[in-house]
């Protein structure tokens, strides 16, 4: 695979943008940056692009990921690709819910496994003081036999 060049592929980006009519302090602000310099500091290369830029610039911006990363594909988001994010975004919503569910059920069998302990335990001991009862009253009927 080869080299990933998110500079290369922002800057490609940043002109498109431009060359459309989109004013400079404008994309700044759908970047989420407070001030054009974090933009210039950007493309200048003196300063990373963030995780909050990147992903503001795909919400915001309609920047296809897979440019942005791998300089491969559209650079925008094409109405197929929006849906294709819109079908993800929901997988990934069910998937949260369906974990959720699955830790309120890890602590329900949490607590009856408990429970399930418990009641072992009880018996465990109760069985223990019938065999020891048991045991005494046989010795005690033994020697009551020897004694006779």
């Amino acid at each position: 695979m080869g080299k990933v060049n998110l500079l290369q592929n922002f800057t490609n980006l940043f002109k498109e943008f431009e060359s459309t009519g989109v004013k400079r302090t404008n994309i700044a602000k759908l970047m989420g940056f407070t001030t054009t310099s974090q933009l210039n500091g950007v493309l200048d290369g003196s300063s990373a692009l963030s995780t909050k830029a990147i992903v503001s610039l795909i919400e915001n911006l309609h920047v296809n990921p897979t440019y942005l990363f791998l300089g491969k594909g559209n650079m925008q988001l094409t109405e197929m690709d929006k849906d294709e994010v819109v079908l993800v975004k929901a997988s990934l919503a069910k998937a949260m819910t369906d974990y959720i569910d699955i830790l309120k059920r890890e602590e329900e069998y949490k607590k009856r496994i408990q429970e399930l302990e418990k009641a072992n335990a009880d018996l465990l001991e109760m069985s223990s003081a019938a065999l020891k009862y048991y045991k005494s009253k046989f010795e005690e009927d033994s020697k009551n036999q020897t004694e006779k």
